[in-house]
């Protein structure tokens, strides 16, 4: 490789199986974007990639007050990565209300060992969730 670029790449192994969490993932350098066989080639299980990654990320999730939407956060992440898993999945797309549709969704409820136990103890912190706004909108009109 004496005098020729090399650039790094970083993919999921193709299993053929897209919606399932990977099992490997191959990180490695190439000539050329094109080669198909990399100068150098490790696989690594998604084990140890995916903790590593999402440990050091410290995600979090935030909630705008104007449109419900759920705002993901992560100090050890920059602006363009979040963006990236934000375009992987539906969570541009979940809000408050839409969290709540899935939770009370009666093929959802059926599969917990005491539904009535967990949504009266949903109800009970969207109460005392309301009871903060109701607090802060208080402040705020002061």
């Amino acid at each position: 490789m004496t005098g020729t670029a090399a650039l790094p790449f970083f993919e999921r192994e193709d299993d053929g199986i897209e919606n399932l969490p990977a099992e490997c993932y191959v990180v490695g350098l190439r000539t050329s974007p094109d080669d198909e066989v990399p100068v150098v080639r490790l696989t690594l299980p998604s084990e140890v990639v995916d903790r590593t990654v999402l440990a050091g990320a410290r995600l979090s999730v935030w909630l705008s007050a104007d449109s419900g939407r759920l705002i993901l956060d992560g100090e050890g992440v920059d602006h363009e990565a979040l963006e990236a898993a934000l375009d992987a999945g539906p969570m541009r797309e979940q809000t408050l209300l839409t969290l709540i549709d899935a939770c009370i969704d009666p093929d959802h409820l059926a599969m917990e060992e005491d539904p009535v136990g967990d949504l009266t103890s949903l109800r009970a912190q969207l109460v005392e969730a309301l009871a903060k706004v109701d607090g802060a909108l208080a402040r705020l009109r002061g």
